[in-house]
């Protein structure tokens, strides 16, 4: 097959792959039906405002590092001391990332906290999540290795594990320990450091203290990471600003009923990030080697397929939505199911474009899906600025909606016009310019 991934491993990497998101999807699910009934709809939406700046961290804690140690690995995949180099340059400057962007949070926990969202109760939060950044930063060079070698069993394992330890220790803490909202924190952020500390065994073999030209790795690093920076926050933002800014403009009720909207719908995105998790590597080595028209197959599958299987889960969830929301967390969280409704419109069209997204980054032109993301994001911003203040969280579900449309629109045309991408017709094999 010409070096190419024969179609069992990799249906087994998207197997693997599909268990590791389905871990944290699984674990947060089930640990906001539990706060919505023990600490109701204002502490749910506390938690969930404090997990967003979580989230925020295993964003940008490790400054894109490990999202590039993926591409060089697969790029690189036959110089072993070559990729070498890069995972023990880039783990020292994950550490180095996460301890400055830990700090950083750390001095404004104060500002984010009165300023913003105008509850003093969080500073103490924040403080405590900002404890776990740098260990966040090497979790995620670890698991950025370990896709780029498509060890996924082992990038499901680390998951999982950390996981089933962040449910075990919150139930631990908010029910038979009565810790409350300082309980729901300190269940993700002690989890999260002894993890990170622990990942760091599975690359231990490829680690050096010294290494050949660590100041031109670390400049290749640093540059794909700032573009991986600047995509993922303007993803986050994209993803998280309607909630931020129900905080911001309503106040912590509101944001536990949209908390329950967009946790169902997050639900039905596993799939789709699963199989881009897979993607990345494959397009980044398919394209290394001219593979074109292995990439062409790849994309015309996947968007075609995805969007079957997600426009079903859709309609069976807009049809018994009000009774699963009732039967999973009681009926006080109904007001959730109209943006429920709205959410799944803009999702159904985005999905597909989500299971072939970081398709520039594979290639090496991340600047593009910032420039994507960005504009999306900017729009994003806007729609939720105008329509919130009047509409509530109905208006935070419309602007998230259009939004992710948008972007799917964009990113369809971005492929036609940069990579010669056409959703109906594939890739044209002399599209590519290496150059």
């Amino acid at each position: 097959m010409n070096g190419r991934l024969n179609l069992k491993k990799r249906l087994i990497d998207i197997q693997w792959s599909f268990l590791s998101l389905c871990a944290p999807a699984f674990t947060y699910f089930i640990l906001r039906i539990i706060y919505g009934k023990v600490l109701g709809v204002d502490g749910l939406g506390l938690y969930t405002l404090a997990f967003t700046i979580y989230m925020f961290g295993t964003q940008f804690a490790d400054f894109g590092i490990g999202s590039a140690l993926t591409k060089y690995i697969a790029e690189y995949e036959d110089d072993t001391t070559r990729i070498k180099d890069f995972i023990s340059v880039g783990f020292k400057s994950s550490v180095v990332s996460g301890l400055l962007m830990g700090t950083i949070l750390f001095l404004f926990s104060n500002l984010i906290s009165i300023d913003f969202f105008h509850n003093s109760e969080m500073i103490y939060l924040l403080k405590i999540i900002s404890l776990c950044f740098p260990f966040i930063a090497i979790q995620k060079t670890v698991l950025g290795t370990l896709n780029g070698f498509l060890k996924m069993k082992d990038f499901a394992f680390l998951n999982v594990v950390q996981q089933f330890f962040i449910l075990a220790l919150s139930i631990y803490l908010v029910i038979y320990y009565k810790m409350g909202i300082n309980g729901t924190v300190f269940g993700f952020v002690i989890p999260t450091i002894i993890i990170g500390l622990l990942s760091a065994f599975f690359v231990k073999d490829q680690l050096s203290i010294y290494t050949r030209n660590s100041t031109v790795i670390l400049k290749e690093l640093l540059k794909f990471g700032f573009y991986v920076v600047l995509t993922n926050s303007t993803i986050l933002i994209f993803f998280q600003v309607d909630t931020l800014m129900i905080g911001y403009f309503a106040d912590e009720t509101k944001v536990g009923y949209y908390a329950v909207a967009v946790l169902i719908v997050q639900g039905i995105m596993i799939l789709p990030n699963a199989i881009q998790r897979i993607n990345v590597p494959t397009i980044a080595t398919s394209y290394r080697k001219s593979e074109y028209s292995y990439i062409e197959k790849i994309i015309k599958e996947i968007v075609l397929k995805t969007f079957l299987i997600i426009m079903i889960l859709s309609m069976f969830l807009i049809i018994f939505g009000k009774f699963l929301i009732s039967l999973v967390f009681t009926a006080d969280f109904l007001p959730a199911y109209l943006p429920l409704v709205i959410l799944l419109i803009g999702y159904t069209i985005y999905a597909p474009l989500v299971s072939i997204g970081g398709t520039f980054s594979s290639i090496g032109k991340i600047e593009i899906e910032f420039q994507i993301n960005a504009f999306c994001a900017l729009i994003n911003i806007i729609l939720n600025i105008i329509l919130i203040p009047k509409y509530g969280i109905i208006g935070a579900a419309a602007a998230t909606s259009i939004s992710t449309i948008i972007i799917a629109i964009t990113y369809a045309y971005s492929l036609k016009r940069y990579f010669r991408v056409n959703m109906f017709h594939g890739v044209q094999r002399e599209a590519y310019n290496r150059d």
